[in-house]
Protein backbone atom coordinates (compact mmCIF):
# COMPACT_ATOMS: atom_id res chain seq x y z
CA UNK A 1 0.00 0.00 0.00
CA UNK A 2 2.48 2.41 1.21
CA UNK A 3 4.53 1.60 -2.85
CA UNK A 4 1.24 2.23 -4.46
CA UNK A 5 0.38 5.70 -2.36
CA UNK A 6 4.21 6.74 -3.04
CA UNK A 7 4.39 6.38 -6.70
CA UNK A 8 0.51 8.07 -6.49
CA UNK A 9 1.99 10.99 -5.22
CA UNK A 10 5.25 10.92 -7.45
CA UNK A 11 3.16 10.92 -10.47
CA UNK A 12 1.05 13.72 -9.24
CA UNK A 13 4.23 15.77 -8.65
CA UNK A 14 5.30 15.24 -12.12
CA UNK A 15 2.50 16.13 -13.72
CA UNK A 16 0.55 18.88 -12.35
CA UNK A 17 1.90 20.97 -15.21
CA UNK A 18 0.56 19.27 -17.46
CA UNK A 19 -0.75 22.01 -19.32
CA UNK A 20 2.48 23.19 -20.21
CA UNK A 21 3.26 20.22 -21.27
CA UNK A 22 0.54 19.95 -23.84
CA UNK A 23 1.16 23.44 -25.43
CA UNK A 24 4.86 22.50 -26.09
CA UNK A 25 3.78 19.52 -27.25
CA UNK A 26 1.31 21.37 -29.65
CA UNK A 27 3.78 24.22 -30.88
CA UNK A 28 6.36 21.36 -31.59
CA UNK A 29 4.97 20.24 -34.60
CA UNK A 30 3.45 21.99 -38.14
CA UNK A 31 0.26 20.41 -37.74
CA UNK A 32 -3.01 20.87 -39.64
CA UNK A 33 -4.87 21.93 -40.94
CA UNK A 34 -7.78 22.15 -38.68
CA UNK A 35 -11.00 23.75 -37.80
CA UNK A 36 -12.52 23.62 -34.36
CA UNK A 37 -16.33 24.67 -33.38
CA UNK A 38 -17.08 25.19 -30.11
CA UNK A 39 -20.98 26.04 -29.29
CA UNK A 40 -23.28 27.23 -26.85
CA UNK A 41 -26.05 24.59 -25.74
CA UNK A 42 -29.16 24.85 -28.67
CA UNK A 43 -26.57 25.53 -31.26
CA UNK A 44 -26.28 22.77 -33.70
CA UNK A 45 -22.70 22.09 -34.83
CA UNK A 46 -22.71 18.71 -35.98
CA UNK A 47 -24.75 19.25 -38.68
CA UNK A 48 -22.43 22.05 -39.90
CA UNK A 49 -19.50 19.58 -39.58
CA UNK A 50 -21.41 17.37 -41.55
CA UNK A 51 -21.98 20.23 -44.35
CA UNK A 52 -18.56 21.86 -43.86
CA UNK A 53 -16.70 17.90 -44.52
CA UNK A 54 -19.12 17.33 -47.41
CA UNK A 55 -19.13 20.61 -48.99
CA UNK A 56 -15.22 20.75 -49.11
CA UNK A 57 -14.78 17.13 -50.22
CA UNK A 58 -16.95 17.74 -53.09
CA UNK A 59 -15.23 21.32 -54.36
CA UNK A 60 -11.86 21.41 -52.91
CA UNK A 61 -10.31 17.63 -52.87
CA UNK A 62 -9.63 14.79 -55.71
CA UNK A 63 -7.18 12.71 -53.97
CA UNK A 64 -9.21 10.16 -51.33
CA UNK A 65 -6.50 10.25 -48.96
CA UNK A 66 -6.69 14.32 -48.21
CA UNK A 67 -10.86 14.07 -47.65
CA UNK A 68 -11.95 16.26 -44.45
CA UNK A 69 -13.58 14.49 -41.76
CA UNK A 70 -15.13 15.47 -38.48
CA UNK A 71 -14.98 14.24 -35.22
CA UNK A 72 -16.80 14.46 -32.03
CA UNK A 73 -17.12 11.69 -29.71
CA UNK A 74 -14.91 9.92 -31.33
CA UNK A 75 -12.58 11.43 -29.37
CA UNK A 76 -14.04 9.86 -26.46
CA UNK A 77 -13.86 6.63 -27.73
CA UNK A 78 -10.52 6.49 -29.01
CA UNK A 79 -9.41 7.59 -25.91
CA UNK A 80 -11.00 5.17 -24.14
CA UNK A 81 -9.46 2.66 -25.87
CA UNK A 82 -5.39 3.46 -25.74
CA UNK A 83 -6.31 3.39 -22.03
CA UNK A 84 -8.05 0.20 -22.14
CA UNK A 85 -11.05 1.62 -20.04
CA UNK A 86 -14.70 1.80 -20.75
CA UNK A 87 -15.62 5.15 -22.26
CA UNK A 88 -17.66 6.09 -19.13
CA UNK A 89 -14.26 5.96 -17.20
CA UNK A 90 -13.39 9.09 -19.02
CA UNK A 91 -16.10 10.83 -19.57
CA UNK A 92 -15.87 12.91 -16.53
CA UNK A 93 -13.45 14.80 -17.95
CA UNK A 94 -15.53 16.33 -20.42
CA UNK A 95 -18.42 17.16 -17.96
CA UNK A 96 -15.91 19.51 -16.42
CA UNK A 97 -15.31 17.07 -13.40
CA UNK A 98 -11.48 16.58 -11.21
CA UNK A 99 -10.72 13.91 -9.51
CA UNK A 100 -9.10 14.60 -5.89
CA UNK A 101 -6.03 13.10 -4.59
CA UNK A 102 -8.07 10.76 -2.39
CA UNK A 103 -10.62 10.05 -5.31
CA UNK A 104 -7.19 8.47 -7.09
CA UNK A 105 -5.91 6.73 -4.28
CA UNK A 106 -8.90 4.90 -3.69
CA UNK A 107 -9.40 4.39 -7.49
CA UNK A 108 -5.70 2.93 -7.38
CA UNK A 109 -6.35 0.70 -4.44
CA UNK A 110 -9.50 -1.30 -6.42
CA UNK A 111 -8.62 -1.79 -9.31
CA UNK A 112 -6.19 -3.21 -11.02
CA UNK A 113 -7.06 -1.32 -14.30
CA UNK A 114 -6.30 1.96 -12.64
CA UNK A 115 -5.52 5.17 -14.61
CA UNK A 116 -4.90 8.09 -12.51
CA UNK A 117 -6.86 11.08 -13.87
CA UNK A 118 -3.58 12.55 -15.20
CA UNK A 119 -3.11 9.63 -17.33
CA UNK A 120 -6.61 10.02 -18.93
CA UNK A 121 -6.14 13.77 -19.55
CA UNK A 122 -2.83 12.91 -21.74
CA UNK A 123 -4.41 10.30 -23.72
CA UNK A 124 -7.15 12.41 -24.63
CA UNK A 125 -4.42 15.50 -25.73
CA UNK A 126 -2.29 12.89 -27.58
CA UNK A 127 -5.44 11.42 -29.98
CA UNK A 128 -6.46 15.02 -30.27
CA UNK A 129 -2.60 15.68 -31.60
CA UNK A 130 -2.37 12.86 -33.52
CA UNK A 131 -5.42 13.84 -35.85
CA UNK A 132 -4.41 17.76 -35.43
CA UNK A 133 -1.14 16.26 -37.01
CA UNK A 134 -2.87 14.63 -40.00
CA UNK A 135 -4.82 17.65 -40.63
CA UNK A 136 -8.21 18.04 -42.47
CA UNK A 137 -10.26 17.71 -39.46
CA UNK A 138 -12.61 19.13 -37.99
CA UNK A 139 -13.51 18.60 -34.53
CA UNK A 140 -16.49 19.73 -32.86
CA UNK A 141 -16.30 20.41 -29.14
CA UNK A 142 -14.54 18.51 -26.69
CA UNK A 143 -12.55 20.93 -26.04
CA UNK A 144 -11.01 21.11 -29.47
CA UNK A 145 -10.07 24.90 -29.20
CA UNK A 146 -7.63 24.58 -26.39
CA UNK A 147 -5.51 21.77 -28.13
CA UNK A 148 -5.28 23.73 -31.46
CA UNK A 149 -5.47 27.02 -30.53
CA UNK A 150 -1.21 27.48 -31.19
CA UNK A 151 -1.72 25.88 -34.65
CA UNK A 152 -1.10 27.90 -37.61
CA UNK A 153 -2.87 26.25 -40.18
CA UNK A 154 -6.30 26.36 -37.98
CA UNK A 155 -9.63 28.76 -37.53
CA UNK A 156 -11.41 28.31 -34.90
CA UNK A 157 -15.50 28.86 -34.98
CA UNK A 158 -17.78 29.98 -32.32
CA UNK A 159 -21.30 29.27 -32.32
CA UNK A 160 -23.90 31.58 -30.47
CA UNK A 161 -27.52 32.61 -30.01
CA UNK A 162 -29.63 34.95 -27.46
CA UNK A 163 -30.33 32.56 -24.21
CA UNK A 164 -33.69 32.24 -24.45
CA UNK A 165 -33.69 31.21 -28.17
CA UNK A 166 -31.52 28.70 -27.24
CA UNK A 167 -33.57 27.47 -24.66
CA UNK A 168 -36.68 27.54 -27.07
CA UNK A 169 -34.63 25.54 -28.94
CA UNK A 170 -33.57 22.62 -26.16
CA UNK A 171 -37.31 22.72 -25.16
CA UNK A 172 -39.04 21.63 -28.45
CA UNK A 173 -35.72 19.17 -28.99
CA UNK A 174 -36.33 17.49 -25.77
CA UNK A 175 -39.99 17.95 -25.13
CA UNK A 176 -39.28 19.24 -22.23
CA UNK A 177 -40.46 22.34 -20.22
CA UNK A 178 -39.02 26.10 -20.40
CA UNK A 179 -37.57 26.18 -17.28
CA UNK A 180 -36.39 22.58 -17.46
CA UNK A 181 -34.65 23.36 -20.68
CA UNK A 182 -33.06 26.66 -19.02
CA UNK A 183 -31.69 24.41 -16.27
CA UNK A 184 -30.03 22.68 -18.66
CA UNK A 185 -28.71 24.98 -21.34
CA UNK A 186 -27.37 26.88 -18.10
CA UNK A 187 -25.38 23.72 -16.97
CA UNK A 188 -24.51 22.60 -20.27
CA UNK A 189 -22.87 26.63 -20.95
CA UNK A 190 -21.02 26.19 -17.94
CA UNK A 191 -19.62 23.20 -18.30
CA UNK A 192 -18.28 23.87 -21.60
CA UNK A 193 -17.20 27.03 -20.66
CA UNK A 194 -15.07 25.16 -18.05
CA UNK A 195 -13.61 22.30 -20.53
CA UNK A 196 -11.73 24.84 -22.10
CA UNK A 197 -10.47 26.84 -19.32
CA UNK A 198 -9.45 23.02 -18.30
CA UNK A 199 -7.68 21.99 -21.02
CA UNK A 200 -5.71 25.49 -21.76
CA UNK A 201 -4.95 25.56 -17.98
CA UNK A 202 -5.74 29.38 -17.58
CA UNK A 203 -9.13 30.94 -17.85
CA UNK A 204 -10.42 31.87 -21.46
CA UNK A 205 -12.06 34.38 -23.54
CA UNK A 206 -13.77 34.80 -26.57
CA UNK A 207 -10.22 36.29 -28.05
CA UNK A 208 -9.31 32.39 -28.86
CA UNK A 209 -12.08 32.09 -31.32
CA UNK A 210 -11.30 33.27 -34.93
CA UNK A 211 -14.99 34.29 -35.91
CA UNK A 212 -18.22 34.07 -33.59
CA UNK A 213 -21.58 33.07 -35.84
CA UNK A 214 -24.85 33.93 -34.41
CA UNK A 215 -27.32 30.64 -35.29
CA UNK A 216 -30.41 32.89 -34.53
CA UNK A 217 -29.48 35.69 -37.41
CA UNK A 218 -27.72 33.13 -39.75
CA UNK A 219 -28.85 29.84 -41.56
CA UNK A 220 -26.77 27.14 -41.35
CA UNK A 221 -25.93 26.97 -45.16
CA UNK A 222 -24.70 30.63 -44.90
CA UNK A 223 -22.43 29.51 -41.74
CA UNK A 224 -20.81 26.57 -43.70
CA UNK A 225 -20.48 29.11 -46.94
CA UNK A 226 -18.80 31.80 -44.44
CA UNK A 227 -16.58 29.01 -42.73
CA UNK A 228 -14.93 27.96 -46.48
CA UNK A 229 -14.30 31.20 -47.44
CA UNK A 230 -12.74 31.89 -44.19
CA UNK A 231 -10.71 28.79 -44.76
CA UNK A 232 -10.16 29.68 -47.95
CA UNK A 233 -8.53 32.96 -46.86
CA UNK A 234 -6.24 31.78 -44.12
CA UNK A 235 -5.19 28.75 -46.61
CA UNK A 236 -6.31 25.64 -45.02
CA UNK A 237 -8.00 24.42 -48.45
CA UNK A 238 -7.90 25.69 -52.14
CA UNK A 239 -9.59 25.33 -55.10
CA UNK A 240 -9.48 22.11 -57.17
CA UNK A 241 -7.45 22.46 -60.23
CA UNK A 242 -7.78 20.42 -63.30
Amino acid sequence: MDNIFLKYMDNRFKEKNHHLLKKKIIRSINHGPVITISRESGCSANKIAEMLVSSINEKYYFNSDDKWNWINKTIIAESAKELNLPSHKIKYVFNSEKKGIIDDVISALASRYYKSDMQIRKTIFKIIELYAIKGNIIIVGRGGVSFTNHIKKSLHIKLHAPLNWRINKISEKHKISFDDAKKYVTEIDKKRIQLINNFMGEKADNSIFDIIFNCKTMKQTEIVESIIKLAEIKKLISLKTN
